[in-house]
C-alpha cells in the first residue's frame, strides 16, 4: 500500500464533499446537541443564537443557525444541559433538562413564537424516542440502567448482555458479538484502548473481579455494526465507556454489599465425597461450599474552583471468600472399592485365563479389575494383595480431593480532574489502579479435577493514566488529542505441595527432584495433581503500552467531518513454557498406582513405568517483543435533506509486528512476519425519516471491519522456531522412551521440536457486517424495532500442521452394545476416514525404515493461515419504553445462526484445530457462538405516588428491577476418545497403522465422529431471573440513603454448563483371528448427560445480595 496515495485520497474525499455546502459530530467520549429552529408556521429561522450550558460545569458552547434554520454543537461531555434559543422578533426559548449520552446526536426541535425577545418560553425538552439521524446499530447503557439493575457479574461490560446480538462465551466474562470470535472485540475508556493485545480481553482478563469501579463510569455505548470510523482494530464489537467528572455541585455516594452463601440454593453437582474411617467406605454428600462477596466503595466529585477545576475520586474494594471443591472427573469409577473376592469360578483376567472378569459377568468390574491390574503389573502373589494396595492407593490420592482454601482480594482506586482553561480548552486527567491477589484463585469455578494444592496462585497489578485536550480552534473547528499510558502485570504461580506429593514426586525413594518443584500427574477418570502444566508464570503478561489520538471535527454547512490518526504502542514480555516442571499423563487409576509402588520400593524403582505419555517443555523462558498499531480515518455525516442523512466513512490501520528473534536456518518461514498494508475499511449507512414526523424511521448501512493479530499468537511464532535455542515441547514420550517416575529429563537430548511458523499470505482477520432497521414510535414513550443484521467474516486464523504423512485409508465398524442408551450413529455402520501415521507391526512396534513425518527433524510445522470464512445472519424484533409514568422497560428477541469453516476461537496456537488437513470443507458447520434463540427483558418501576410528612417514610421510595434472559444452550459436538494405535489398515504392508498425534485422524485436532458435523448438539436451554428491589430514604434535603436485596437466578434454574461429549470410543476387536477398527459406545457416562451447572460466572444457584448506598 502507497501511504502517500492513501493520505491523498483521504484528503480529496474530505475535499469534495465540503463543496457541497451542518450535522452532528460526536467522538468515542462524548456526545453533541442539535437540530433545526423554526418559527409557529414551520418556517426555518436563521440566525438565531443558540447557547448551550453544561448544568453540572456552568462550561457554555454559542452558535447560531444557518439559512436552513439549523445548528449543532459537539464535543459535549455526557450530562445535562440547558439549552436557550433568541432571536429577533421572537421569545426566546429555553430547555433546562437535556441529556447528552455517549456517540450519540440529542435532537432539539426549537418553535419559537413571535413575541419580545426578552420573554422566555420554558419547556421540558427529553431526546427524541426515535434516532432519526444515526444510522449505527448501538444499544447505551446509562448511570440509571447501572444503578438500579441487577447484574450477577460484578463487571460494568456484562451489562453489554442486556444488547441484541451479544452472547456469553463459556461463562467467564467473554463477549461474542454477532456470532463472531471473543478475541476480535475492543473495549474503550473515555476513547483509549483498554485492552491487553497479548490475551485480546480487557485489562486484567477474567480471573480479577473487574478492573474499573462502576462507580467511577457514566455510561457506556454497546456498537454491534456501522460504528464510527473512529473506532477500529475490532471485528466483532465495540465497548466504549465514558467516565464521570465533577461538577459545580459536590456530589457523592457510598454503598457495601454482602452476599452470603448462607442465604444461597445448592448446586446439583457439587459434591464431597470423604472416608470418615480410615479404610472404610467412601461416602458422598451435597455441599454448599462458602461463598462470601464483599464490596464497599464510595465516589465523591466536586469543584475545586467554581466554573473551572473539578474533581473527581472513586475508591473500591472487593472481597470473595469462595473454598473450591476438588473432585474426580468419574466419581462413581474413581470411589468403586474391590471387591473382596471375584465372583465364584472368575479369575483376573490374562492371556491363559479360562473364565475372566467382565462388565458383563462382573457387576463390580471397573473397580475388581483395577485391583487385578495392580496384581499383574505388580507381581503381586494374590488378588487380595491386589485389592489391598488398591485400596490404599485409592485412600491416598483422595487425600488430595476435598475443599481447599481460595479467596480473592482487589482495591481500585481512580482519580480525575477536568478543567476548563478557558472557553476554547478543556483538559481532563484520570487514572486507575488495581491491585488483585487470589490464593488457588487459577481456577474460579465452584469446582475442579485438580488436587487441592494444585489450583495455582493469580495475581495482578494494572495501572493506567489518560490525559485528553479539547480545543474548540473556531465554532466550526475543533480537535481532540488524547494520550494514554498504561500497564498490566500479571502473573501466576504454583502452591506449596501436599505432604502427599512431596513424598511421592519430589522426595521418592532414591530420587530427588532437581527443580524442586513437582511435575504435573493427569489421570483419566480422576483428576491432576502436581503443579498445573501451563506453570510457570512469571510475567504473563508484563504488558506496557502507550497510545496517542488526534481528531478534528470540522462542520461546513450540512457536513459534519471527522478525521485523524491513531497509533499504540505495545511491549510485551511473556514468560510461560508449557510443561516445563514435567507432565505426566495416565489412562487409568491403576496405571499410576503401578508406578507409584514402584517408585517406593528400591527393587523395583528402575522398572519401566506405565503412564501413557510423558511431555516436557525446554528453551528460555520468556520473550520480550513490541508491536505498532497504526489508523487513520475520515468521516463525513451529511444531512442531504431534513429527512434523510448520510454517513460516508472510510479507515486504515496497520499493525506493525516484531522481527524473528530466533530464526531457524533450515527453516526460512520463521524469518518471516505478516505485514498486512491493504486493510482499508469503507463504511456507509444511511438514516431515513420516512413520514418527516420522526415517528418512523428506516436506518441501515454497510462496513468493512478489521481486527488485530493477537500478541499471543505472535509469541508462540517467536518461541517456537525450531531453533536449538527456541522454546519446544518433547513430542508424547512412552515408558520405553521417557524418564521413569517421578523423575524429570534433565536434558533436551534427541528431542525433536515443533515449529509455528506464519503463513507468506496471512491477513489480518476482517468482517464484512450490514444491517436494516425499521423503528416505529407506538406512543406512550415506547418505540418498536425490527432488524437484520449480517456479518460476514474473511481471512479469519487457523492453524494446519504442515508436516503430515501422507494419509491412509481406515475403516471403523460402529459397536452400539447398549440399543437404550445414545447412539450417534447407527450399529454396525462402516465409516472410512484418512489417518496420517506411520506402518507398525501387529504389537504397536515402528516398522524398520518408516519416516514418521515428511521431515523427520521436526515434530509438527504448524502454519498460522487466514482462510477461514464465517456467516451470521439475525432478526432481532425490539421493543423499547422510555422512563415515564415511574415504568421504563425494554427488551429483544432474537433469531440467529452462525455458520463458519471452524473459526479458532484459541490464544496462541494449536498444532491442528481441524479434523482432516486434506478435507477442509469436512469443517462447515454451525459455529461455536451459535446460539439461535435469545430472549431478553428488563425493568425498572417506581412507587407513582408522593406521600408527605411521617407516611413518606412508608409508602415513598420503593424501585422494583427484574432482569430475564432465556436462550438455547452452548452448541456442542460429538467426539471420540481415545488414539489411534495399530489400527488395521489395507495401504501399508505390515497391515497397521498408528497416528503420529492424537484424535481419530492422527493429527492432534479434532476428535468429532466421522459424518456429524461440528456442533450438532445443543446443551439445555439456559433461563435467568434476576430481581431487585429497593427502598429510599431522604434523609435529608439531597441526601438518599437506599436499602437494597437482589436475587441472582431467583428460580434456581438448573443451568447446564458443561455435558459429556464423548460418544464412542476409538479401539480394535480381534474375532476369529481377524482384527477390525471400531468405534464403540462409550457407556461410562452417557453422551449429553450434564456434568456440572451453574458453574461460573455468569450462571450460579440462586443467591441473594443485601446492600445499602447513601446518595448525596
Amino acid at each position: 500500500m502507497n501511504f502517500r496515495k492513501l493520505a491523498g485520497w483521504m484528503l480529496a474525499v474530505i475535499l469534495v464533499a465540503s463543496m457541497h455546502g451542518r450535522l452532528a459530530a460526536q467522538t468515542a467520549v462524548d456526545g453533541a446537541i442539535g437540530g433545526s429552529v423554526r418559527d409557529a408556521s414551520g418556517a426555518f429561522v436563521s440566525a438565531a443564537k443558540v447557547t448551550i450550558r453544561n448544568n453540572g460545569t456552568n462550561a457554555e458552547e454559542t452558535t447560531t443557525s444557518d439559512a436552513s434554520g439549523s445548528f449543532r454543537v459537539i464535543h459535549l461531555q455526557p450530562g445535562t444541559y440547558t439549552v436557550t434559543i433568541a432571536a429577533v422578533g421572537f421569545e426566546s426559548f429555553k430547555s433546562e433538562q437535556v441529556e447528552v449520552t455517549v456517540g450519540s446526536l440529542t435532537d432539539v426541535q426549537p418553535t419559537l413564537t413571535l413575541g419580545a425577545s426578552n420573554e422566555t418560553v420554558e419547556v421540558s425538552s427529553a431526546a427524541p424516542i426515535i434516532n432519526t439521524i444515526n444510522n449505527d446499530f448501538t444499544t447505551t447503557i446509562n448511570r440509571h440502567d447501572l444503578e438500579d439493575l441487577p447484574v450477577n457479574n460484578y463487571r460494568w461490560s456484562a451489562y453489554a448482555l442486556q444488547a441484541p446480538g451479544v452472547v456469553e462465551s463459556g461463562g467467564f466474562g467473554l463477549l461474542s458479538f454477532r456470532g463472531q470470535s471473543t478475541l476480535l472485540n475492543n473495549v474503550t475508556i473515555d476513547g483509549a484502548d483498554d485492552n491487553q493485545a497479548f490475551f485480546s480481553e480487557e485489562r486484567g482478563r477474567t480471573n480479577i473481579g473487574y478492573s474499573t469501579p462502576k462507580s467511577a463510569i457514566q455510561e457506556f455505548q454497546i456498537n454491534l455494526s456501522n460504528y464510527s470510523t473512529e473506532y477500529g482494530r475490532a471485528a466483532g464489537g465495540v465497548v466504549n465507556a465514558v467516565t464521570k467528572s465533577g461538577g459545580n455541585q459536590f456530589h457523592g455516594e457510598g454503598y457495601y454489599l454482602d452476599r452470603d452463601s448462607a442465604l444461597a440454593s445448592f448446586n446439583d453437582f457439587t459434591v464431597e465425597t470423604l472416608q470418615p474411617v480410615p479404610g472404610g467406605p467412601f461416602v458422598s454428600t451435597h455441599v454448599k461450599p462458602t461463598d462470601i462477596r464483599k464490596q464497599d466503595g464510595f465516589a465523591f466529585s466536586g469543584p475545586f474552583i467554581q466554573d473551572k477545576l473539578f474533581f473527581f475520586f472513586a475508591l473500591d474494594r472487593f472481597y470473595h471468600d469462595f473454598p473450591i471443591v476438588t473432585v474426580p472427573s468419574s466419581p462413581a469409577n474413581f470411589y468403586a472399592r474391590p471387591s473382596a473376592n471375584l465372583p465364584d469360578g472368575k479369575t483376573c483376567p490374562s492371556s491363559t485365563a479360562t473364565s475372566p472378569i467382565t462388565a458383563t459377568n462382573d457387576p463390580n468390574f471397573f473397580a475388581d479389575n483395577s485391583a487385578c491390574t495392580l496384581q499383574t503389573q505388580l507381581k503381586l502373589p494374590t488378588y487380595a494383595a491386589g485389592v489391598t494396595d488398591y485400596i490404599n492407593g485409592q485412600a491416598g490420592l483422595s487425600s488430595l480431593l476435598g475443599q481447599a482454601n481460595r479467596f480473592a482480594d482487589q482495591t481500585l482506586f481512580f482519580p480525575k480532574i477536568d478543567w476548563q482553561i478557558n472557553e476554547r480548552n478543556h483538559l481532563s486527567a484520570e487514572a486507575n489502579r488495581l491491585r488483585f491477589i487470589s490464593p488457588s484463585g487459577q481456577q474460579t469455578n465452584v469446582t475442579a479435577q485438580y488436587g487441592t494444592q494444585s489450583i495455582g496462585n493469580v495475581y495482578a497489578r494494572d495501572t493506567w493514566g489518560i490525559a485528553r485536550l479539547d480545543t474548540a480552534i473556531t465554532p466550526s473547528l475543533t480537535n481532540e488529542i488524547r494520550y494514554q499510558y498504561g500497564r498490566d502485570f500479571e502473573f501466576a504461580g504454583p502452591e506449596t505441595p501436599t505432604t502427599y506429593e512431596h513424598n511421592t514426586l519430589l522426595q521418592p525413594q532414591g530420587y530427588t527432584n532437581p527443580i524442586g518443584i513437582p511435575p504435573n500427574v493427569s489421570i483419566t477418570g480422576a483428576f491432576q495433581f502436581g503443579t498445573p502444566t501451563f506453570y510457570p508464570r512469571p510475567a504473563y503478561p508484563d504488558e506496557r503500552r502507550w497510545q496517542v489520538t488526534d481528531t478534528v471535527n470540522y462542520i461546513r454547512g450540512n457536513h459534519s467531518f471527522k478525521f485523524g490518526g491513531d497509533y499504540i504502542h505495545t511491549n510485551d514480555l511473556a514468560e510461560n513454557i508449557s510443561n516445563f516442571y514435567g507432565a505426566y499423563s495416565y489412562t487409568s487409576v491403576a496405571n499410576y498406582l503401578t508406578d507409584y509402588y514402584q517408585s517406593l520400593n528400591p527393587a523395583t524403582s528402575n522398572l519401566p513405568g506405565h503412564y501413557s505419555t510423558y511431555n516436557q517443555g525446554f528453551g528460555p523462558l520468556g520473550f520480550e517483543f513490541q508491536t505498532g498499531d497504526y489508523a487513520g480515518f475520515v468521516q463525513d455525516e451529511w444531512k442531504i435533506r431534513p429527512r434523510l442523512s448520510l454517513t460516508l466513512g472510510l479507515r486504515y490501520e496497520y499493525e506493525q509486528t516484531p522481527g524473528a528473534q530466533l530464526p531457524n536456518p533450515n527453516l526460512a518461514q520463521t524469518d518471516s512476519f505478516p505485514s498486512d498494508k491493504n486493510n482499508i475499511a469503507p463504511r456507509v449507512g444511511f438514516a431515513y425519516d420516512i413520514f418527516g414526523t420522526g415517528k418512523t424511521t428506516l436506518r441501515g448501512g454497510y462496513g468493512i471491519f478489521n481486527a488485530r493479530l493477537i500478541n499471543s499468537t505472535i509469541y508462540n511464532a517467536l518461541a517456537q522456531t525450531g531453533s536449538p535455542k527456541s522454546q519446544f515441547q518433547t513430542p508424547n514420550l512412552t515408558p520405553t522412551s521417557g524418564p521413569l517416575f517421578p523423575r524429570i529429563l534433565s536434558n533436551s537430548a534427541g528431542v525433536t521440536p515443533n515449529v509455528i511458523f506464519f503463513d507468506k499470505n496471512f491477513q489480518l482477520p476482517q468482517i464484512h457486517q450490514a444491517d436494516l432497521t425499521v423503528d416505529q414510535d407506538i406512543g406512550w414513550n415506547t418505540v418498536l424495532s425490527v432488524s437484520w443484521l449480517g456479518s460476514f467474516g474473511h481471512e479469519l486464523p487457523n492453524f494446519v500442521d504442515t508436516n503430515l504423512p501422507a494419509p491412509v485409508s481406515v475403516t471403523y465398524t460402529v459397536v452400539n452394545s447398549n440399543p437404550k442408551a445414545f447412539s450417534a450413529l447407527p450399529n454396525n455402520a462402516k465409516y472410512t476416514a484418512n489417518l496420517y501415521g506411520y506402518a507398525v507391526n501387529a504389537a504397536g512396534k515402528t516398522s524398520t525404515g518408516e519416516i514418521l513425518r515428511p521431515n523427520g527433524a521436526y515434530g509438527s510445522i504448524t502454519d498460522i493461515v487466514s482462510n477461514i470464512n464465517s456467516n451470521y445472519n439475525a432478526l432481532v424484533f425490539q421493543v423499547q419504553h422510555r422512563l415515564s409514568h415511574n415504568v421504563q422497560f425494554q427488551g429483544s428477541y432474537t433469531w440467529s445462526h452462525t455458520l463458519d469453516y471452524n473459526e479458532n476461537n484459541t490464544t496462541f496456537t494449536n498444532s491442528s484445530s481441524i479434523l482432516d488437513p486434506r478435507n477442509f470443507h469436512l469443517e462447515y458447520g454451525n459455529g461455536a457462538q451459535n446460539i439461535p434463540n435469545r430472549a431478553i427483558a428488563t425493568a425498572i418501576v417506581t412507587t407513582p405516588w408522593k406521600a408527605s410528612g411521617w407516611k413518606s417514610y412508608l409508602v415513598n421510595g420503593y424501585e422494583l428491577a427484574p432482569s430475564f434472559s432465556a436462550q438455547n444452550g452452548a452448541p456442542y459436538t460429538a467426539a471420540i476418545t481415545g488414539n489411534p494405535t495399530a489400527l488395521v489398515t489395507s495401504d501399508f504392508s505390515t497391515g497397521y497403522v498408528t497416528g503420529v498425534s492424537s484424535g481419530y485422524t492422527g493429527t492432534g485436532g479434532s476428535s468429532r465422529i466421522p459424518g456429524l458435523e461440528r456442533n450438532t448438539f445443543e446443551q439445555p436451554r439456559t433461563i435467568l431471573l434476576d430481581l431487585r428491589g429497593s427502598k429510599r430514604f431522604t434523609v435529608r434535603e439531597h441526601y438518599n440513603l437506599e436499602f437494597l436485596a437482589e436475587a441472582f437466578n431467583i428460580a434456581n434454574h438448573q443451568n447446564v454448563t458443561a455435558v459429556n461429549t464423548t460418544a464412542y470410543t476409538l479401539g480394535t476387536t480381534t474375532t476369529n483371528g481377524v482384527t477390525t477398527n471400531t468405534l464403540t459406545q462409550f457407556l461410562a457416562n452417557p453422551f449429553g448427560a450434564a456434568t456440572n451447572s451453574n458453574n461460573n460466572n455468569i450462571y450460579t444457584p440462586r443467591q441473594m445480595q443485601l446492600g445499602v448506598r447513601l446518595q448525596f
